[in-house]
């Protein structure tokens, strides 16, 4: 019988058995997650695109906030425990060595799975209040002058992490410039138009997922980088643009935002010629 059963049945207040839940979802972390972050077993994380996410957006000190943090950045579906994000980003990872294996994705996966079922299973009696407070990371601010990324530059890597987070300065804090057609909360634009730009969530998990979206729909091209979709729906017609519903979204070549977008084409065209296992 686990805790919040036995709370149940000695005749507990609400409050108090969802107290005794979240108690028991605090142990389960500890027995299935925190063993899989904090040791130096081969982690498919390392693969995967939760490798661009600061654990500290869902990983807090109690489990009501964590709770709350795991519902507010959209990590998990509590109608849908298979449907949550996390265990997506988890399932995509391939074993591509010897350490990396099936057997590894798989604990991996079942041990989150089994600490969202968990979790999301509590009632909110004894969190009531609790929201999801502010975690370290980027918050997608436009820079001053376009940012230019090379793999000259000391600090450009090819490793998944590296061109998250490239991706999260560079393109993402322009995304106002295609709201609302293609932002995913913006159910009564365009029903033809893609709903590429995940806005959901913090930064970091919002543009995690959306730099997927781009690399899945193919709007970033690794061989010619210019000529990537991504540059050339937004430009006008008569500066090399293609056809695009939504109209011109860069004023020409110079703009700033266009000159964002192309450091990263660029930036990921070289990570990809470098042989990234992206």
């Amino acid at each position: 019988m686990t805790s919040a059963a036995a709370a149940a049945s000695c005749g507990l207040t609400e409050e108090e058995e969802s107290a005794a839940c979240f108690e028991e979802s605090g142990d389960l972390y500890e027995r299935r997650i925190k063993p899989l972050l904090e040791t130096d077993r081969p982690k498919s994380c390392n693969q995967c695109h939760l490798s661009g996410v600061d654990l500290s957006v869902f990983v807090r000190d109690s489990m009501c906030e964590t709770r709350a943090c795991l519902l507010a950045n959209g990590l998990v579906d509590p109608n849908d425990i298979d449907n949550s994000l996390i265990l997506t980003w988890i399932s995509r990872a391939q074993p591509e060595s010897d350490l990396i294996t099936e057997q590894v994705i798989a604990e991996e996966y079942a041990g989150f799975r089994e600490f969202l079922e968990q979790l999301t299973s509590c009632s909110n009696a004894s969190c009531r209040d609790v929201t999801c407070g502010d975690a370290k990371g980027g918050v997608c601010e436009r820079a001053s002058e376009p940012l230019e990324v090379t793999l000259t530059d000391p600090e450009a890597q090819c490793d998944s992490r590296s061109v998250e987070a490239v991706f999260r300065d560079t393109v993402f804090p322009w995304r106002d410039r295609c709201f609302p057609c293609h932002h995913s909360d913006q159910l009564k634009a365009d029903p033809n138009a893609p709903r590429w730009i995940d806005v959901g969530g913090n930064c970091e998990t919002a543009a995690v997922s959306t730099l997927r979206n781009v690399i899945d729909r193919g709007l970033v091209d690794p061989v010619t980088p210019e000529q990537s979709l991504i540059l050339l729906k937004p430009l006008p017609a008569t500066e090399g643009g293609v056809l695009h519903g939504g109209g011109a979204k860069f004023h020409d070549r110079t703009d700033e935002a266009y000159l964002s977008f192309l450091s990263f084409a660029e930036y990921y065209a070289a990570c990809v010629a470098a042989g990234m296992p992206y």
